[in-house]
């Protein structure tokens, strides 16, 4: 059966010898994988269109319900060139990509992670303060996942000041322009917050985040 389905793919790795297989969250099946056949040819036509942090329409083929989708056409909505151009932006916009496949099982489908990740990767294309946009993204996927940071943090297995908390809070709730333009927000506060995201994370990720390379934690 073929579907037409809106991805963003999140990470790839080579399957056989050209093909490409795809971690994919898209709007209408959730998380799933798929082959991109051929796609690390030399001017395969799908090269571009399985490149992380990329946003497609794509036409699949499932020969049953719980087989690996093939893809089988593709349209690139939005590459973010401009975002590659930025490694630090771009190492960002990967950080929200595995933190959502990190958290989220195969075939569960929530069009809201969709939107929230699609948004977090718009913003990231010309944000100042890029782990500012990460954190924002991370407080509200969490949320959108069921785990609750807010209530965790007043139970007090996270030590932290007020001016760390109402960072956090605000972080969690302004839209994302606003919170790469706030100027109560210093680099050492902002480092704070990304820690506390991070240690709590380490309660729910049983494998090591590699964004915390370049994150500077």
């Amino acid at each position: 059966m073929y579907y037409n389905i809106n991805a963003l793919v999140l990470n790839t790795k080579t399957a056989a010898e050209a093909d490409k297989h795809a971690v994919l969250y898209t709007a209408e099946l959730g998380k799933i994988s798929a082959i991109f056949p051929g796609a690390k040819k030399i001017k395969a036509k799908f090269a571009a269109a399985s490149e992380p942090i990329t946003q497609s329409r794509l036409m699949v083929y499932m020969a049953r319900p719980n087989a690996r989708p093939k893809v089988t056409a593709a349209k690139i909505s939005n590459g973010f060139l401009t975002l590659r151009l930025n490694w630090k932006n771009f190492a960002a916009a990967q950080a929200c990509s595995e933190l959502l496949d990190a958290l989220t099982p195969y075939d569960s489908q929530n069009e809201q992670k969709y939107e929230l990740l699609l948004r977090a990767w718009t913003l990231l294309e010309t944000a100042q303060n890029p782990w500012r946009i990460f954190s924002s993204f991370a407080l509200r996927f969490l949320k959108l996942s069921g785990y609750n940071f807010v209530e965790f943090i007043k139970t007090g297995n996270l030590k932290m000041n007020n001016h760390e908390f109402n960072a956090i809070c605000t972080m969690a709730t302004k839209c994302g322009q606003d919170i790469d333009c706030l100027i109560d927000i210093d680099i050492s506060l902002e480092n704070k917050v990304l820690e506390h995201i991070d240690r709590y994370l380490e309660f729910h990720v049983s494998r090591r985040l590699s964004y915390r390379m370049f994150a500077n934690l």
